[in-house]
């Protein structure tokens, strides 16, 4: 991850520089927040354990040595798009712990590109991963199903994905199993249909014959080729007809019991049929989650040990028993105590569930 993030920064640097060289200042704006946007939601999000770490090891420095170089950098190269933004980070950042420093972001050379630092096939990889995690979130969103509730299965229709890339995948998608190179069709459902306001306007007597042609073709292969700004033909009483984005209608569902989300050639599909042992997990990371917003709303530390209370429902207190030593963990609680009457509880929904909670400080 390291590495990844230290690439797309020199990446990003070099790209930047060229495109203000030609004064094409949306394009390297766009990349700038391309690059905060992959940097928030991938390298932080993915780091978070490390930067938590209680012990001062080499993994939780090197996560934070590298987090700093490349926000130092990053406010350079970002100081002419938002000028005062990016002085207020640096007078943080910067000027309170070296006063050598330059007064102000604006006083700073321009970045020096490290071209030994870019890898282009690890970007590559990365890119894909986190393409294929976003595609995985909107499929989730589409069945409604929380990033929390684990599920069995998830299906990708490209062929191969490096193993720690698919780990990746599985931890962030919250999935069990990953399975390469499916077949789509099996999986989802294609409507493809002719535009009529545009199509009907030039071929309105051959719309029938139009809608025959388009169902004789592959639905799949037409809507990958649509999708991706190609173009199709086909050929009714000596005319040919131009079949692209602008005159058809596509439509892409999952089957019963699955979830779709597709861009360009990749399409994954998640398998939405959740099992009475996934529902447990479903919510125990419920739990876990109403916990850590309970600690954050009552202004605990990041390292505080706490005292977890549950009260009023025997189902959701034998799902914390059978899992309290991983709740005990991840919340920092030293004990969890069950059915004791307090005037503290909060009520919570646990996926559907009524579950009283509160927590503590260990003094």
């Amino acid at each position: 991850m390291d590495k990844w993030i230290i690439s797309k920064l020199n990446t990003l640097v070099k790209n930047v520089d060229e495109k203000l060289e030609k004064y094409d200042i949306t394009s390297a704006a766009l990349q700038i927040e391309a690059f905060t946007d992959e940097l928030s939601n991938w390298y932080v999000r993915r780091n978070r354990e490390r930067f938590w770490l209680t012990e001062l090891t080499d993994e939780k420095i090197g996560a934070y040595v590298t987090l700093y170089k490349v926000l130092t950098t990053l406010i350079k190269v970002a100081a002419p798009f938002v000028p005062f933004m990016t002085d207020e980070i640096y007078q943080n950042l910067v000027v309170g712990l070296d006063k050598q420093a330059p007064e102000s972001v604006h006083l700073c050379l321009w970045p020096e590109v490290n071209e030994n630092a870019i890898d282009k096939q690890l970007e590559k990889e990365m890119d894909l991963a986190y393409k294929i995690v976003k595609l995985g979130r909107s499929a989730r969103n589409s069945a409604n199903i929380k990033n929390r509730q684990p599920l069995s299965k998830m299906l990708i229709s490209i062929n191969t994905l490096p193993q720690y890339y698919e780990d990746i995948v599985k931890e962030e998608l919250n999935v069990k199993t990953i399975e390469l190179g499916a077949e789509m069709s099996e999986y989802v459902n294609f409507e493809i249909k002719p535009n009529l306001p545009i199509l009907g306007k030039e071929y309105g007597k051959l719309i029938p014959r139009i809608k025959e042609e388009i169902s004789k073709k592959s639905q799949m292969d037409l809507a990958n080729t649509i999708k991706n700004g190609g173009v199709e033909y086909i050929e009714i009483d000596d005319t040919q007809i131009e079949l692209n984005s602008e005159n058809l209608l596509i439509t892409m569902q999952g089957k019963d019991g699955f979830a779709f989300s597709g861009e360009g050639e990749i399409g994954v599909v998640l398998d939405t049929q959740i099992t009475q042992e996934l529902k447990e997990e479903g919510y125990v990371r419920e739990i876990l989650s109403k916990v850590q917003n309970m600690r954050k709303d009552k202004g605990f530390e990041v390292l505080d040990n706490i005292n977890l209370y549950v009260f009023g429902n025997e189902m959701l207190e034998k799902v914390i028993k059978e899992n309290e030593n991983l709740i005990k963990h991840d919340t920092l609680a030293e004990k969890v105590i069950y059915n004791i009457e307090r005037t503290e509880y909060t009520e919570t929904n646990i996926n559907g569930e009524s579950l009283k909670v509160d927590v503590e400080v260990i003094k």
